[in-house]
């Protein structure tokens, strides 16, 4: 066991699934930043159209996180399985 936990996340976590986390923080950052740009343009603050589309947007980029993390998780595992066999 040369490699680390660590290291493993770095590297399978970074390289593997760079566009997966690149994604999820691109829709939570054009979900808060169009509510934003839109409350300050319209003075809608409390729009129920906006908060429709805005929270669909955070919400799938947050699950496109939590997705990303568990299969780095997952290939952790595995790999710490593997290694051990």
């Amino acid at each position: 066991m040369t490699e680390s936990r660590e290291s493993l996340e770095n590297a399978y976590g970074f390289r593997k699934y760079f566009w997966g986390r690149v994604m999820g923080l691109g829709l939570l950052i054009v979900g808060v930043g169009f509510y934003f740009v839109w409350s300050v343009l319209y003075g809608t603050w409390t729009d129920v159209g906006l908060y429709s589309f805005v929270v669909v947007v955070v919400i799938f980029g947050f699950l496109e996180l939590a997705l990303v993390q568990s299969k780095i998780k997952d290939e952790i595992r595995e790999i710490e399985r593997s290694k051990r066999a």
